[in-house]
């Protein structure tokens, strides 16, 4: 329990005593917890014999006021006093609280708002976590901070010398395990070769409980089954969404030495608690995405079934188109989608009949005609799918040319999407390189000199440049 002198300005002190002292007439004295003289009013009088009262906050005594025993002073005098300190300093306490809490309070939404700017619309778990990461650190620096994230998997796909509290582990029996996907600070690289059992120790009571938990000294609490580098103080809370734990924060030893405050913490279990639904999105986007990714590369291999020499070929271009956007350093999310682009670019030859796409011969006005109508009905399937409507437009024209002569549009230069200039570009590539009813496969150099020869009329030049780059660093 704090002192009286901690709890009140001296200023406003000194203002109570004289008050008391003018309107009682008498001399008024303020003692600590252990009767030390700390004020007094008048300042020039001395005293040795005094009787007193205890002043309190919450029941509990936190100095003493007093007066005179000299002169027969009433004790209800001295009763009153004492009461009055003891509810001015309970108020002026009780408003401190409040304030201290409204600044907690404003800091919390002033974090919590900044989160909401910093990840927006963000489905990239590697960035949440990032973010989550870099706000705890803040908040309170320590030597590491990690956010680890539980997978279910079978025990004995694992190496149970890397999982901490797990040695037991039965084979096929299905654990919780946690998994670091984000480390900052000191013993990061080693942090990210560990994973957590949420079945004992410390990790068991956060799962049980829900709730964070702090030690100050490991050593001395059994449930702390060691890490691979050194640690004395830990702070775990957990990752929770709709009551199911997703993952968890491990923070150790601060950098100045101190124990995880119970402000920081809660601070902490509340970010915890709005990024944990924001990775939960994240990891449902993901998983919608992984099966719209099956889907599309299962359609296109279906497709392309109907054509024996191009079967694979959806899936060959979009590797390359990948590789084309990751050397230009476009994001991982553009990237993303022109994968799935490029997988059902030929989506539209549906609508193409077999005996023109297996045709041995040069094919004729018509056929070629009925050949070139697939990107529009490609376009027009995926465009069905509201949010792949930008798709939909880079599938219509990766037929375009550089110059204007492709179609079906005759777009030129940049005012071709640039996703279905590199698309055009993995397209040509896997085509020549593939066997074809009408010729033999060509080697890789003989299509880049055929490519060469076309770039900057058929293909964006600073594109094939990109290109010619990856296919020389691959050789």
């Amino acid at each position: 329990m704090p002192e009286i002198i901690d709890l009140i300005d001296k200023s406003r002190i000194n203002e109570l005593l004289s008050q008391y002292s003018n309107v009682f007439k008498t001399s008024v004295f303020l003692l600590n917890k252990n009767e030390d003289l700390l004020l007094k009013f008048p300042e020039n009088i001395n005293y040795t014999d005094l009787i007193t009262e205890p002043i309190y906050l919450r029941d509990s005594v936190v100095g003493y006021v007093g007066i005179p025993g000299t002169g027969n002073p009433p004790q209800s005098l001295l009763a009153f006093i004492a009461k009055n300190m003891t509810e001015i300093i309970g108020m002026g306490h009780e408003i401190e609280s409040l304030a201290g809490e409204v600044a907690r309070n404003y800091e919390e939404l002033s974090i919590l708002r900044s989160l909401s700017s910093r990840l927006g619309a963000v489905l990239n778990v590697d960035k949440i976590c990032n973010v989550l990461a870099e706000e705890v650190m803040n908040i309170c620096p320590s030597k590491n901070v990690s956010i680890f994230l539980v997978s279910e998997m079978l025990a004995d796909t694992l190496s149970t010398s890397s999982i901490i509290g797990s040695e037991n582990f039965a084979h096929s029996i299905r654990s919780s395990v946690l998994f670091p996907k984000v480390s900052l600070g000191t013993y990061s690289s080693t942090a990210l070769m560990m994973t957590l059992s949420t079945d004992r120790g410390l990790l068991k009571y956060v799962v049980e409980k829900k709730e964070p938990l702090t030690v100050c000294d490991v050593s001395v609490d059994n449930r702390f089954e060691g890490f691979p580098y050194p640690v004395k103080r830990i702070f775990i809370a957990p990752l929770i969404v709709e009551d199911s734990l997703i993952g968890a924060i491990v923070a150790t030893d601060k950098l100045n030495g101190e124990e995880f405050f119970s402000t920081e913490i809660k601070l902490i279990f509340s970010i915890a608690s709005y990024c944990a639904i924001s990775i939960k999105k994240a990891l449902l986007f993901d998983g919608i995405r992984s099966v719209l990714f099956s889907t599309a590369e299962a359609f296109s291999l279906t497709i392309e079934a109907k054509d024996l020499y191009t079967y694979g070929h959806s899936k060959r271009v979009s590797d390359i188109a990948v590789k084309i956007f990751k050397k230009v350093g476009m994001s991982s999310e553009i990237i993303n989608w022109v994968r799935l682009a490029a997988l059902l670019h030929d989506i539209g030859k549906i609508g193409t009949p077999e005996n023109i796409l297996n045709k041995k011969g040069k094919l004729d006005v018509r056929e070629m005609d009925m050949v070139r109508q697939h990107p529009l009905t490609g376009a027009r399937v995926i465009e069905q799918i509201p949010m792949l409507k930008e798709l939909a437009q880079w599938i219509l024209h990766h037929h375009e040319r550089y110059d204007g002569s492709g179609y079906p549009s005759h777009l030129s230069g940049d005012s071709i999407p640039m996703p279905s200039r590199v698309i055009a570009i993995a397209d040509v590539f896997d085509a020549l390189t593939s066997d074809r009813s009408y010729r033999t496969a060509f080697t890789e150099a003989e299509a880049l000199k055929i490519m060469r020869e076309s770039s900057g009329k058929d293909l964006d030049p600073l594109l094939f440049e990109y290109f010619e780059k990856i296919v020389s660093a691959a050789g």
